[in-house]
């Protein structure tokens, strides 16, 4: 279509030029009458194009501002849950397990975290509380409903999103474990305990650190996107 239209504006630039010079070398009726019909034709096709381009590009603005829209609406969906990651270590000081406790956001910094974790924790099997399991499959649903959600981030928060859960009864002083709970204003985890009470695990099996990678991953293809598009990240609060 942008081919089409620049061919036609060169065409009619064209003709333009060349109009004035037939009509003044010629001085027969119908060569006036050509003239006068050919500088008719221009007018229509030049109106033409003016609402091609009109509707085209409107259309375009339109899109691009549901789009940003959507994104931006995402971010705030993410920015409502935090998730609160749990490590019981086989460290013991007087036979208790030495118990990690890092709070993921959306303003969270990924090195910080995983510098924050011990390699033991971030290769442990994760354990969903109910409110870390709710939590993950509320903010994919409200995310992912948007249809102008750019493909790419859908694909990101998607990571998050399990399917299939198992209740796992983990024994008492089972160690090393980690477990993930959530809260946000919709989701209480007040009667999440810190072990392996009450958990679950996706059917497929989530390390700490795909989890950490899979949260981090949704902000990353969120400036990736802005970037993409000409949007200078630089001074936002991502």
């Amino acid at each position: 279509m942008k081919r089409f239209l620049i061919f036609s504006l060169l065409a009619i630039l064209a003709i333009s030029i060349i109009l004035p010079l037939v009509s003044s070398c010629c001085y027969t009726g119908i060569a006036v009458s050509m003239a006068t019909m050919l500088s008719g034709l221009c007018g229509l096709a030049t109106l033409y194009i003016a609402i091609l381009l009109y509707d085209r590009y409107g259309v375009e603005a339109k899109a691009k501002e549901k789009i940003m829209d959507a994104v931006n609406a995402a971010i705030e969906e993410i920015q409502k849950v935090n998730f609160v990651l749990i490590f019981n270590s086989d460290d013991k000081d007087d036979n208790a397990p030495k118990v990690y406790v890092v709070t993921l956001s959306f303003h969270s910094k990924k090195d910080f975290v995983t510098e924050s974790l011990t390699p033991e924790a971030l290769s442990s099997t994760l354990y969903y509380k109910y409110s870390g399991m709710y939590g993950c499959s509320q903010l994919c649903q409200r995310t992912q409903s948007n249809i102008f959600l750019p493909q790419s981030i859908v694909e990101a928060i998607q990571q998050l999103n399990v399917f299939t859960y198992e209740k796992q009864m983990v024994s008492e002083g089972t160690y090393p474990l980690t477990v993930l709970s959530a809260y946000s204003d919709e989701i209480s985890n007040n009667a999440d305990t810190l072990d392996g009470k009450d958990t679950f695990i996706p059917k497929q099996g989530f390390s700490l650190v795909q989890f950490i990678d899979a949260y981090f991953g949704v902000k990353e293809s969120i400036i990736k996107w802005y970037k993409d598009n000409g949007i200078d990240t630089t001074n936002l609060n991502l």
